[in-house]
């Protein structure tokens, strides 16, 4: 057995976890939180094969709302599209957040770097969102897909959804960290297949201004070779 500290945990975990849903009579019902449609294109691809899998849109973080929208009608493009491709169907949830609750939440971000403290809150916020919602619906499993990004610490998401467990009940926490086995790579593939826009940045309006004077420094290093 693997110690919770090895970089390989929380992938066998989710593989010994699928062994045991893979000897039920039937499929269990899987509540997937997704952040944006390119993150849920690998985990969604493999998760169909164990489950009835309903998809959850519960991110407030991201801003302004022209981008919101723009994440969102990805993800619905692609769930089409690959439901259609599956031949089954996958239900979205969406959940309107109050968008200026998340920012009151969240100020002091301005004064945290990207993937610190308050970046962790975050994830833990909207994670919540979505494991209450599932386990207020029955939903025999949740996960997030947010480990499949090689930004996002898959150490502390899991840890964050064993605590949600606690709390929630009803639904039990599939394990994860859908970034190994070249998990990311294999969402970027199935993203150029379909087309999908892909976003520069995290979500929230800091991490957008910290994105535009990212790229201003790189143009002006670029400018000054030339």
């Amino acid at each position: 057995m693997l110690n919770r500290e090895s970089k390989d945990f929380y992938n066998q975990e989710f593989k010994e976890l699928i062994k045991e849903v893979d000897a039920l009579k039937e499929k269990p019902t899987l509540f997937l939180h997704a952040c944006c449609g390119p993150c849920l294109t690998y985990p969604l691809s493999i998760l169909l094969d164990h489950f009835k899998v309903t998809v959850g849109f519960f991110n407030p973080n991201i801003q302004p709302l022209e981008e919101y929208q723009k994440r969102l009608k990805t993800l619905q493009d692609f769930i089409k599209a690959y439901s259609q491709f599956r031949k089954e169907d996958i239900p979205l949830i969406i959940n309107e957040d109050d968008f200026e609750k998340y920012n009151r939440l969240f100020a002091e971000r301005i004064n945290d770097q990207e993937g610190g403290k308050t970046c962790l809150r975050c994830h833990a916020y909207r994670m919540g969102l979505a494991y209450e919602y599932a386990n207020d619906h029955h939903f025999d499993y949740f996960t997030t897909v947010m480990t499949v990004s090689c930004k996002k610490p898959s150490k502390e998401l899991n840890e964050i959804a064993e605590k949600l467990a606690l709390k929630y009940p009803n639904t039990k926490y599939l394990y994860s960290d859908f970034k190994k086995e070249n998990g990311q790579y294999k969402g970027i593939l199935i993203a150029k297949e379909y087309q999908l826009y892909r976003q520069d940045y995290c979500g929230c309006l800091v991490s957008l201004k910290e994105r535009e004077e990212y790229k201003k420094k790189k143009a002006l290093e670029m400018n000054l070779k030339a």
